[in-house]
């Protein structure tokens, strides 16, 4: 009997463990995705050595560095992130024949400026994120980024009027909206409810 209960006792004492175990190998999974991920970006080419010298480098730097741990919200939904993805493109593109006519057009081009940005998301992973797109669509280039009080610094080319300025600004809001709809946790899906155009409490401008 007494053989049987410490069975009893151990297999309650390892069972809780086996969610953990599987929610942190999906986590190493999702973070080894986004390193390989990003490493692309840095290269900006999409081919199968520039994956798997990617995949290299991200198991590498999970196994040997210390990394904080990444919280996922928990939450992915295709639908949008398919959105989020289009409009990508479509703002790459577009954005890419833009910075192209700077270079041709007979006006010089204007001034640049620098933004500050107060994010409505406090997830590490999303801001990253957030980051990287506005920095990969030309014309904008992610400077400084403020963790803890969640602001990012993005200079922007040919800002040299207000509106202009407040243009950029919006589209960084734009990212962080398609990209808390896509993957972000409950709470963010929150605060984009209750805050759906934080341009309004900007009350305008470049800072």
């Amino acid at each position: 009997m007494s053989s049987a209960r410490r069975q009893t006792n151990r297999t309650r004492r390892q069972s809780p463990r086996q969610p953990h175990s599987a929610r942190g190998f999906v986590q190493q999974l999702v973070l080894l995705f986004f390193l390989v991920l990003l490493w692309v970006m840095l290269w900006d080419t999409v081919s199968g050595l520039s994956i798997l010298s990617g995949l290299v480098v991200a198991v590498i730097i999970v196994r040997v560095f210390y990394l904080p741990p990444v919280i996922l919200s928990g939450r992915f939904n295709i639908l949008h992130a398919l959105v989020f993805g289009g409009w990508f493109l479509y703002s790459l593109l577009y954005a890419s024949v833009e910075v192209a006519w700077m270079a041709f057009r007979p006006r010089a081009v204007g001034a640049g400026s620098v933004i500050a940005c107060d994010l409505r998301t406090s997830s590490d992973l999303l801001m990253t994120l957030i980051a990287d797109t506005a920095s990969l669509i030309p014309g904008s280039l992610i400077i400084d980024a403020d963790r803890a009080r969640g602001v990012l610094y993005l200079h922007v080319l040919d800002a040299d009027s207000e509106e202009k300025a407040l243009a950029a600004k919006r589209q960084v809001y734009r990212i962080e909206g398609l990209l808390i709809r896509a993957l972000g946790s409950h709470r963010d899906l929150a605060e984009l409810k209750m805050n759906p155009d934080p341009m309004r409490r900007a009350q305008g401008g470049a800072r």
